[in-house]
C-alpha cells in the first residue's frame, strides 16, 4: 500500500506557486501570528482573531480562502478598510519598523469527501467525525512565500480534541469546551490544523513527549504506537542526529492519507489499523521530521527529501529483515521504472512533490536508488558520517542536493561531481548490453556496452565456477568496455549485476508484466466488456482512479468483434464475457493459479501487436457489480503486482511471476 508523504516544504508549494516568491512591494524581515481559532465540526464553522506581527515596510500580501470574510481590519492601532484581489488581501506599512495588524475573519468549511485520491486533498474540510484543514488551503492568513513563527490558540467543543504542530503550551477542558495551545518551535509558511472526538494518549521518552489521538475504534492500537515510535526515535538519533522537536504526535484521521509535519503525522485511521503501518508507514513519517521538517527542502532545485527518507526508512527496514526482501525491493523499484513510458521519464531534479504514481516512481524510488549505489560506491562508513555531516550543517535550515553532495565529498574525501550530475541532471537509465562472453578454463572475458547515453558505472559481475562463485566489480565507461576476469577454478557462467544493485533499464526478459504497464501509460484504453449502465459507470469510474491519464473508456459490449488497437489496454468485464472475449482474440486466458478463485480477479500479461510489438494488458473480471465496486478503494495500491485476487474488497492472494532469465547472463557448455 502506498501513502502520500506529503511534508510542509511541499503543502506551501501551493502559495509560491500562486503569488510567486518574495515581494518587489515589501520588505519583511520577520512575521509572528497569534491567531486564536474557535472552531465547530457540528457546525462546520471557523472564526479566527488574528494579531501579526511584522518587521518590515511596503505593502504587505496575504492569502486567505475565499470563503472568509475580514472583518475590523486595524493596522498600528488605525481602523483600515481591507483591500482585496482574490484570494489575496494587502496592508499598506508604513515605515520600516514593527507594525502590528490585527482582524478577525469567520467562514464555513467544507465536508469531508466521500472518497479522495489517493494523493489527498488541498480543501479544508470539517465534521463531528473528523476535520483537517491543510496549511495550503487559505484556512490562515500565509505571507507570500514568508515564513512565520505563531501561537495557536484552539477551541473546540466537547469531546472533540484539536491538534497541530508546534509544542503544546496549554490544554484546558471544561465540561463544555477543549482548548489547546500550540507555539511553533521554528518558522513555517503554513499550519495544518487538526480536530476529531480523539482519545489522547501519552508516553513520555526521555526529553520527547509522545501522544496518540485516535478514534475510539482503534484507540486500543496507541500503546503499540507509543512503543514503536520511540523505538524510530532511537534508530534515528543514532545514526542522524537529536530528534528536533518537543514531541511527537500520531493523529487519526477519516480521510485515507498518510501525511507528515513538524512533530506529528496524520493517518487515516483505516490506515493506522493496518497491521503492517506501524512497521513501515509510520517510521518513513517519523524520519521526515530530520529530513524535510527540520532540514526544509530547496525545492526550486529539486526534492530531496522523499527519496532519502524512503531509503532510510522504506528501503532500510526491507535491508533489516533480510538482503533478500532489500533486493525485492531493488527490483520492484526497476519493474515500476521499466513500467514508465519514455515521455513521463524527468530528471531527479524536477521532482517537487507526488500528484502521480509516475512522479513516485522518479522522486521517491529512484533517488532511493540512488543512494543505495552511492553508499555501495563510498562504503556504510563515509555514508553515515556524510548523513550525519548534513545534519549538523543544515539542521532547522534548508539544504539542496549541493548540500548533500557536499557533505557526502567531505565524508568520503572523493570529488562526486559527476555521480551526481549523471544521476540528478538526466533522465533515463543506463541499459546494458552483454556481447561476446567466452569462457577458456580458469578465464572469461566479455564485452558490456551501454545501448543509450554513457554513464559511469561500477557493476557487479559474478563469475560462476566450478568451486562455487567469486565475484568483482566492472568499471564501465561509455562506449564497449572489453572486460577479462581470471578465477580459481574453471569458469561455468557469468551474471551481470546478479542483485540488481544497478539502477538501469530492464530488458524485457527481466519484468514480468505488472499492473504498472497500463496504468502508467496515458495512451491507455479501457474496453469494458458490458451493456449494463451499473457496470459501465463503475468500471470508468474505477479506471479513473487506476489510471495516471484519461481512461479513454470504450464500450464493447457483450458482442465486440472489431480488431483491437496497438496502445495498452485495460479490459473489464464480467467473467464468463472476459473469457470469450480473449478466446476471440486470440490472448491469454486467466492463469491457472487465480483462476475461479475469490470474487474478482485482476492479472496483467501481454499482447502480440503489429510489427511484432508486445502490448501490455491488464484484465479485471468480475463475478458481478458488487464484487466491481468493491474494487474501488484497496486495487489501485495493487499496482505494482502482477496479479491479485480480491474476496469483496480484501485481497486474497497477489504476486508476480518469476522473471526468465534475461540477457545479462550466460551459462557456458
Amino acid at each position: 500500500m502506498t501513502l502520500l508523504h506529503g511534508k510542509s516544504s511541499v503543502l506551501w508549494v501551493i502559495i509560491l506557486l500562486a503569488f510567486g516568491v518574495g515581494s518587489a512591494q515589501a520588505d519583511i524581515r520577520t512575521i509572528h501570528q497569534e491567531l486564536a481559532v474557535e472552531l465547530n465540526p457540528a457546525q462546520r464553522s471557523l472564526g479566527v482573531s488574528a494579531k501579526i506581527q511584522i518587521t518590515g515596510s511596503g505593502v504587505l500580501k496575504f492569502r486567505l480562502a475565499q470563503n472568509f470574510v475580514i472583518t475590523g481590519l486595524v493596522v498600528d492601532g488605525k481602523n483600515t478598510a481591507p483591500k482585496r484581489i482574490g484570494q489575496q488581501w494587502r496592508v499598506d506599512l508604513n515605515g520600516n519598523r514593527h507594525h502590528e495588524v490585527t482582524f478577525s475573519y469567520r467562514g464555513s468549511l467544507t465536508p469531508p469527501p466521500k472518497s479522495t485520491s489517493p494523493f489527498g486533498t488541498v480543501n479544508a474540510v470539517s465534521s463531528p467525525e473528523g476535520s483537517f484543514l491543510p496549511a495550503g488551503s487559505g484556512w490562515h492568513p500565509s505571507f507570500d512565500g514568508h515564513a512565520f513563527s505563531y501561537r495557536l490558540d484552539v477551541t473546540v467543543p466537547e469531546p472533540q480534541r484539536a491538534v497541530a504542530p508546534g509544542r503544546l503550551v496549554l490544554e484546558q477542558s471544561s465540561n463544555d469546551t477543549y482548548r489547546a495551545v500550540f507555539e511553533s518551535e521554528a518558522p513555517l509558511h503554513g499550519v495544518v490544523l487538526m480536530a476529531g472526538p480523539y482519545r489522547i494518549s501519552e508516553r513520555q521518552h526521555g526529553k520527547i513527549k509522545l501522544r496518540t489521538y485516535f478514534h475510539p475504534e482503534i484507540s486500543d492500537l496507541s500503546e503499540d504506537y507509543l512503543k514503536t515510535t520511540a523505538g524510530y526515535l532511537d534508530f534515528y538519533e543514532n545514526w542522524i542526529g537529536i530528534y528536533p522537536y518537543s514531541a511527537f504526535h500520531i493523529v487519526s484521521g477519516t480521510l485515507p492519507v498518510g501525511l507528515g509535519y513538524p512533530g506529528l503525522t496524520f493517518m487515516g485511521k483505516r490506515v493506522l489499523a493496518l497491521p503492517f503501518i506501524r512497521f513501515s508507514s509510520l517510521g518513513h513519517e517519523v524520519l521526515h521530521n530530520w529530513w524535510g521538517n527540520a532540514v526544509d527542502v530547496n525545492i526550486r532545485k529539486g526534492n530531496w527529501s522523499e527519496g532519502l527518507t524512503t531509503f532510510m526508512a522504506d528501503y532500510t527496514y526491507a535491508l533489516r529483515r533480510s538482503k533478500k526482501a532489500a533486493k525485492a525491493m531493488r527490483i520492484a523499484w526497476l519493474r515500476d521504472y521499466a513500467a514508465l513510458p519514455p515521455a513521463r521519464d524527468r530528471p531527479v531534479t524536477t521532482f517537487v512533490s507526488r500528484s502521480h504514481d509516475a512522479e513516485q516512481i522518479i522522486g521517491y524510488n529512484k533517488v532511493a536508488f540512488i543512494f543505495h549505489m552511492l553508499r555501495q560506491n563510498i562504503g556504510q562508513d563515509a555514508f553515515d558520517q556524510g548523513i550525519r555531516l548534513f545534519w549538523q550543517r543544515h539542521a532547522m535550515g534548508t539544504a539542496s542536493w549541493a548540500n548533500l553532495q557536499s557533505a557526502f565529498e567531505t565524508s568520503s574525501g572523493q570529488n562526486l561531481e559527476a555521480f551526481f550530475a549523471q544521476w540528478l541532471n538526466q533522465s533515463g537509465a543506463p541499459k546494458l548490453i552483454l556481447e561476446h562472453a567466452v569462457a577458456r578454463g580458469k578465464t572469461v572475458s566479455f564485452n558490456l556496452r551501454q545501448a543509450t547515453h554513457g554513464y559511469g558505472l561500477n557493476v557487479p559481475v559474478d563469475v560462476v565456477t566450478r568451486n562455487g562463485t567469486e565475484r568483482f566489480d566492472a568499471p564501465l565507461k561509455e562506449g564497449d568496455n572489453h572486460l577479462e576476469y581470471t578465477a580459481k577454478a574453471p569458469v561455468l557462467g557469468l551474471v551481470i549485476d546478479p542483485d540488481f544493485d544497478v539502477f538501469r533499464r530492464l530488458d524485457q526478459a527481466e519484468t514480468p508484466p505488472i499492473l504498472r504497464d497500463v496504468t502508467l501509460n496515458s495512451n491507455t484504453h479501457t474496453i469494458i466488456l458490458s451493456k449494463n449502465r451499473d457496470i459501465t459507470n463503475s468500471a470508468r469510474l474505477l479506471a479513473g482512479r487506476l489510471l495516471d491519464g484519461d481512461p479513454h473508456a470504450v464500450i464493447a459490449g457483450d458482442g465486440m468483434q472489431g480488431a483491437l488497437t496497438d496502445a495498452p489496454v485495460l479490459l473489464i468485464g464480467k467473467t464468463a464475457t472476459v473469457a470469450g472475449f480473449l478466446k476471440r482474440h486470440g490472448l491469454p486466458t486467466t492463469p491457472e493459479e487465480i483462476r475461479e478463485r475469490g470474487t474478482a480477479r485482476v492479472w496483467a500479461t501481454r499482447r502480440n501487436g503489429q510489427n511484432s510489438t508486445l502490448w501490455p494488458l491488464v484484465v479485471i473480471e468480475i463475478d458481478d457489480l458488487a464484487a466491481l465496486q468493491a474494487l474501488m478503494r484497496p486495487l489501485p495500491h495493487y499496482r505494482r503486482q502482477g496479479y491479485v485476487v480480491f474476496q469483496g474488497s480484501k485481497g486474497v492472494a497477489k504476486g508476480v511471476p518469476p522473471a526468465g532469465q534475461g540477457p545479462l547472463s550466460v551459462f557456458f557448455n
